[in-house]
């Protein structure tokens, strides 16, 4: 949600841009600006800026900024920090501007925050006065044609704090303007880098029609400045394909380089033509000096050149070519210069993003490494025919990785062709509005009453990919790529594009070469899996054939492969069907290829082993453990690394990525197995049989692994509604399991373990703690995925926990058939799945079955490990079954307490303190259930003597209470026949003599108290009214007569005002002497939903309209609803006057704080009565431009003019009666005036005025004296 923001300063059309800003201190873990960025995009005459955070989440962080007429140049955005402030610069076509905004370090008071959420440095960018000439500065020289708008700029902060930006001229030289410091005066100065020729120069700003010709040769279409010592160096490179590197201290050109002299060929031809789309970047180090990249456009030959920048002496310079590189991809986008690569983003002939990047001094064949980009979504969906088309498509659209929230609401607001802004919509709700939407627009396309199901499913699928081909359109429109930004503190390379940012994360080695193109790993040689040359070339054959085996595998065999895994099949056995498949439909011979590759593999088993073992997930580490021993600022900023809703959905979706990738590259590997077993002639019957037995079940554990990781990034959390998370939250109080907030496994239990692994050996004291994104990405993302077989069972308790019972369940189904760590606590789980879904003997059965994990597991022992009954319990598998007991209790399910306690009977054969508990148990759920005889037995099976005998008094006392006499006779109470008699007798003794009882034994009537009531007249006049007004409610709004009936006076207040009965309302508080304010606020809320949404609703408007007495006017103009609905709130004000006229501030504070303008006769009216109330209502909401013209209005009203429309009857002379001035309401509006720059300058003249002429009158009446 942007806030927007418009600047009026006064069209060559320009391309969209964009770029990014890394704080310096970005890179350092105990820093406020750990990890934050901002980036901008620029559109014609609007540029929005971001704040992310991948640490917290930042209030505020959009605004969008939009400068009428005046179009943003290439380049005419930077942002610079410094100690204080951050800075940033805007160049437009007409216009050059600078926005202050606070340093984060500097809004908060240390680096130790310990918010969730922080606040971005946009949050006051309202208060700034945009157009202020300090901070802006209009162009003298882009007023005149289109042809004189500069062509592109830079800008820059200078050491002196001075605000800097140089301008492409169509003349070809390059001017330069520049602002004094932000916190000093000064003048703004102009100075021009001038060609050589006076003639060059006037003729550049001449018309292209008088001049002749089309372009200037020196007209420069990229700039870069960079400041070195007390100089500062502008490079420009131009249309006549030279760079010239201009000082602005000497103001001259110290260096002029053909670029066309490093092109290897074909230097005539490209010189002929006027460059149009040349590039230039620089990066600096202090290690390395200033080097430029230059990118050259030329058509099938466009190239980089890496120079370097050399001094001589006396100020002389040179460049020293580094490395010239080669690319095939034609439209480039951008490109960033690091230390030792390129990176470079590109648009190929469909219009996909092309990411690559090549090391400049290293790479001795020049080939470039590939960034594998996230496909764009599939163009069709295909809807099997046993399957619901909108499922189908619903699943596709709200996939985490395919379709972003803008893009859908975009296409839902075209495909409803309405004017509806669906804005701040959770996921769950766009869902279901989408769902509605296409339905509604279904129905009403139907024009029979039947139709066969057939025909339905296909009217379906019509309305549905209609709707798919919207999202489509918007998302391929939305991710054009704009912009590189790599951080330099952090190495986060990320892709700027039209509607979102794309991070680009390190790619893990196995990955990369399954995901790499044939060249690519027929011109490798080596590879970092394995350790020697021969060894690299066998996996390299290896991943050959893996990627011969996905591209010969037709679509119908991969998906029998994905349902096979849904299906919890045997993956070895349906790999068997889908190699007998191919090999039977091996028409081109590529199965026949296949095997004659991996005749080539020298070692096939160890290369195979190698490969297992780089996908191997087991880990032995203990990923949850704690490190109380760090202070305090360490543990603090280690609990919010990474802890942003933008790094959860950022590592979520690299999960999934990786998972979606492994699956594809474990499916192969396991089919290239089943090849081999028939093929092995290069392998022993020993390799044969250890494939066999040892490599393809592990293969075959991993592919379930990668599909369960898979599914689980996909799923998307489920609301809860709150009764059921309080009720949730009583059982986990049982287990004494703690809620999370917020279901995210990610955010809330796997990232705090994990930055705790990751940071366990590394000192972490003072800011010298680095936080390179590549290394911590791939770490992180290798530690979150080794869940599923890690001991600690975070994850599916966390889904417990939220009561994420479907997600859960779902989990538990496909980690069942091959997982075999926690398989009880799995077992435990899906039990309470079961009791949240009421199938209570399933989740008994679970429960049974994880007992006999309960000392092996770690999720159960902690189940057990803090039991308040631990004394009374010998074996964890007792402390077990007392905690489920317990649940069970909570819940409410007696049968099964008595079962699962009978079968605890068992376990505590040598326990008698345990058993006596358990049967004490058993009798009260028996005896609560009626089943009297069970409960007698558990009554004599009892081993405590003591127990025995409280569970006799309360069976006596129950079976008297139930006159269940025949059932207490006919027990035999064995060895307990006095106790019995006595406990009888003292039961009836107590029954019959109970002041509570009659003499039959039974409860007495309480007795009626009767109380008369002595009533009035006016009484009865009030019970009159009252009753009248129920009966117009009932008869306005039917509905509301069950909930009228037993409404008092000031309910009723509330009910006839909500349903527009304001005539009503008013009675009835006259009647009781109610304050009438709830009335006009009530009706002051339905004048603002009119103004705000207009009079779409006539009929319901107008009917409460009706209800009330409308005063009659004479107009000759045909009234809206919303008129009279103002026009009755001046009535009532006007009929119901009160003291101090407080029913006009209640109105006009009902207003402002909805954000709606007063209208005039509401101001007049109340500024007549009290002005310096209306005055501090001005100032509560910051409505500082209207405080201030009140105040000039009061002050002239004082000094005689206009006096008459404040209720002055004698304003300010020399024998007039004293006046006044709200002075501290005025002291205040000076100093918000003051602090937002809004010019208070007249406002200050009109008091000097004020209090001239009261000195000068009271010098007058004391001379009088």
């Amino acid at each position: 949600k942007y806030c927007r923001v418009a600047v009026h300063s006064g069209g060559v059309k320009y391309a969209d841009s964009a770029g990014g800003f890394s704080y310096e201190d970005s890179g350092k873990l105990l820093s406020v600006t750990s990890n934050r960025f901002i980036h901008w995009s620029t559109s014609g005459d609007t540029v929005q800026f971001v704040e992310q955070s991948l640490d917290t989440n930042l209030l505020n962080n959009a605004v969008r900024l939009r400068i009428p007429n005046c179009l943003l140049l290439p380049g005419g955005v930077c942002i610079q920090e410094t100690f204080n402030n951050v800075i940033i610069l805007i160049v437009t076509s007409q216009s050059v501007h600078r926005l202050v905004l606070p340093h984060p370090s500097h809004m908060y008071r240390s680096d130790l925050v310990t918010e969730l959420q922080m606040q971005s440095i946009f949050t006051d960018i309202g208060k700034l006065n945009l157009n202020e000439p300090a901070h802006s500065y209009v162009l003298p020289f882009a007023q005149g044609t289109q042809t004189s708008a500069p062509s592109t700029s830079a800008a820059w902060i200078s050491h002196q704090g001075e605000a800097l930006f140089a301008l492409a001229s169509p003349s070809g030289a390059i001017t330069v303007v520049t602002l004094p410091a932000h916190d000093q005066d000064g003048t703004v100065s102009i100075l021009e880098l001038k060609q050589s020729s006076m003639m060059q120069r006037l003729a550049g700003w001449m018309p292209t029609a008088i001049r002749g010709d089309q372009s200037i040769s020196d007209l420069a279409i990229s700039l870069a400045v960079h400041q070195l010592e007390d100089d500062t160096f502008i490079f420009a490179l131009c249309q006549d394909h030279k760079l010239r590197m201009w000082s602005l201290k000497h103001q001259m050109c110290l260096l002029v380089t053909d670029m066309l002299d490093y092109m290897p060929a074909g230097r005539g031809e490209v010189k002929a033509s006027p460059a149009q789309a040349h590039k230039l970047r620089l990066f600096f180090s202090s290690s390395i000096g200033l080097c430029l990249a230059i990118y050259l456009a030329v058509p099938k030959r466009s190239q980089f050149c890496v120079l370097q920048l050399v001094a001589s002496e006396n100020n002389r310079y040179s460049l020293d070519h580094i490395s010239t590189l080669f690319s095939t991809q034609e439209t480039l986008v951008d490109f960033v210069l690091t230390a030792t690569d390129i990176w470079a983003v590109w648009l190929d002939n469909d219009n996909q993003t092309v990411a690559k990047y090549i090391s400049f001094e290293h790479n001795t064949t020049g080939t470039w490494n590939q960034v594998f980009v996230q496909p764009s979504p599939e163009e069709e969906v295909h809807v099997g025919e046993d399957q619901d088309p909108r499922e189908i498509y619903l699943d596709v659209l709200f996939s985490p990785l395919r379709f972003t929230a803008s893009a859908i609401i975009k296409a839902l607001q075209i495909y409803k062709r309405g004017t509806e802004r669906y804005s701040d919509l959770s996921w769950e709700e766009l869902k279901k509005e989408v769902t509605v939407t296409v339905e509604n627009e279904l129905q009403g396309s139907v024009t029979e009453y039947e139709f066969c199901q057939e025909d339905y499913r296909l009217l379906q699928v019509e309305f549905w990919s209609k709707f798919y081909a919207c999202c489509l359109q918007y998302q391929d429109v939305l991710s054009t790529p704009l912009a590189l930004h790599i951080s330099p503190a952090t190495a986060m390379v990320c892709i700027l594009k039209k509607g979102f940012v794309s991070f680009l994360l390190p790619c893990f080695a196995i990955d990369h070469l399954y995901l790499s193109s044939d060249d690519y790993l027929i011109s490798e040689e080596e590879t970092p899996i394995a350790e020697d040359s021969e060894m690299s070339h066998d996996i390299l054959q290896l991943v050959q054939c893996l990627r011969m085996v996905n591209e010969s595998l037709p679509e119908d065999m991969a998906y029998d492969m994905e349902k096979a895994l849904e299906d919890l099949l045997s993956p070895e056995k349906v790999s068997e069907k889908v190699l007998e498949g191919l090999l039977a439909s091996d028409n081109g011979n590529v199965i026949q290829d296949i095997a004659n590759k991996l005749q080539d593999i020298n070692n096939p088993i160890v290369a195979i082993n190698m490969l297992l073992r780089e996908l191997d997930l087991e880990t032995d580490a203990e990923t949850d453990s704690r490190h109380s021993g760090q202070p305090l600022r360490v543990r603090i900023s280690l609990s919010q690394l990474y802890g942003s809703s933008v790094a959860a959905s950022l590592i979520g979706q690299a999960v999934c990525q990786t998972a979606m990738t492994r699956t594809l590259l474990c499916r192969d590997l396991l089919i290239l197995q089943q090849l081999y077993l028939r093929i092995g002639n290069n392998v022993s019957s020993a390799q044969l049989l250890q494939l066999q037995q040892d490599f393809i079940p592990r293969c075959s554990n991993l592919l379930c692994t990668y599909h369960l990781l898979k599914q689980m990034s996909l799923t998307l959390s489920s609301s809860v509604p709150l009764d059921i998370l309080n009720a949730d939250l009583q059982h986990l109080s049982v287990l004494e399991l703690t809620l999370i907030a917020n279901p995210l496994f990610y955010q809330n239990v796997a990232r705090k373990a994990i930055m705790s692994q990751i940071f366990s050996q590394q000192d972490v004291e003072g800011n010298q703690t680095m936080l390179h994104w590549p290394q911590m990405i791939s770490s992180v993302l290798t530690l979150f995925c080794h869940w599923p077989s890690n001991p600690s069972f975070l994850f599916p308790e966390c889904l417990m926990v939220n009561c994420q019972y479907a997600q859960l369940q779902e989990c538990v189904r496909l980690v069942g058939p091959w997982c075999q760590v926690n398989v009880g606590s799995y077992r435990f789980v899906l039990g309470h799945c079961y009791l949240a879904s009421g199938e209570g003997q399933k989740a008994l059965q679970c429960f049974q079955e994880a007992a006999a994990e309960v000392d092996k597991e770690e999720f159960l022992m902690k189940l057990t490990g803090s039991d308040e009954e631990a004394a009374t319990a010998t074996t964890p598998r007792l402390l077990y079954y007392n905690k489920v007991l317990r649940l069970l209790e909570d819940i409410g399910l007696p049968e099964l307490v008595v079962n699962l306690a009978t079968l605890a009977i068992s376990e505590a054969v040598n326990d008698e303190r345990c058993q006596a508990a358990l049967w004490t148990r058993i009798f009260k759920h028996h005896l609560d259930l009626g089943h009297n005889s069970q409960a007698y037995e558990a009554l004599m099976q009892n081993p405590d003597s003591s127990r025995q005998l409280d569970c006799l008094r309360q069976l006596v006392v129950v079976l008297c209470e139930r006159a269940q006499l025949r059932d207490l006779v006919q027990f035999s109470f064995v060895n307990l026949h006095d106790e019995v008699c006595q406990n009888s007798h003292s039961c009836m003794y107590l029954t019959g003599t109970s002041p509570k009882r009659n003499y039959d034994g039974e409860f007495a009537a309480d007795p009626v108290s009767q109380q008369i009531d002595i009533l009035e007249l006016k009484d009865l006049e009030k019970e009159y009214v009252l009753a009248r007004s129920r009966l117009t409610l009932a008869q306005q709004e039917p509905p509301s007569a069950a909930i009228a009936g037993g409404a008092n006076s000031q309910e009723m207040v509330a009910l006839l005002v909500q349903t527009g009965l304001f005539d009503t309302a008013l009675t009835l508080c006259q009647t009781f002497n109610l304050s009438l304010t709830p009335v006009f606020e009530g009706l002051t809320f339905k004048c603002i939903k009119l103004q705000c949404k207009g009079d779409r609703d006539q009929t319901e408007v107008w009917n409460w309209l009706a209800a009330n007495q409308l005063p009659t006017v004479i107009t000759t103009k045909e009234s809206s609803a919303t008129d009279e609905a103002w026009r009755l709130l001046a009535h009532y004000l006007e009929k119901y006057p009160s003291q101090n006229a407080q029913y006009h501030c209640c109105v006009i504070n009902k207003l402002l704080s909805h954000g709606v303008p007063v209208p005039d006769w509401l101001i007049n009216a109340y500024k007549e009565v009290d002005a310096a109330a209306l005055l501090r209502l001005y100032l509560n909401y910051d409505q500082l431009e209207s405080a201030a013209e009140l105040v000039l209005e009061y002050v002239d009203a004082l000094l005689g003019k206009g006096h008459q429309y404040f209720g002055i009857e004698r304003p300010f002379s020399a024998t007039a009666s004293l006046v006044w001035l709200p002075y501290t309401s005025i002291d205040q509006l000076l100093r918000n005036l003051s602090e937002s720059q809004i010019n208070e300058k007249n406002l200050k003249d009109k008091l000097a005025e004020y209090h001239r002429l009261v000195d000068q009158s009271s010098r007058h009446r004391l001379k009088a004296r």
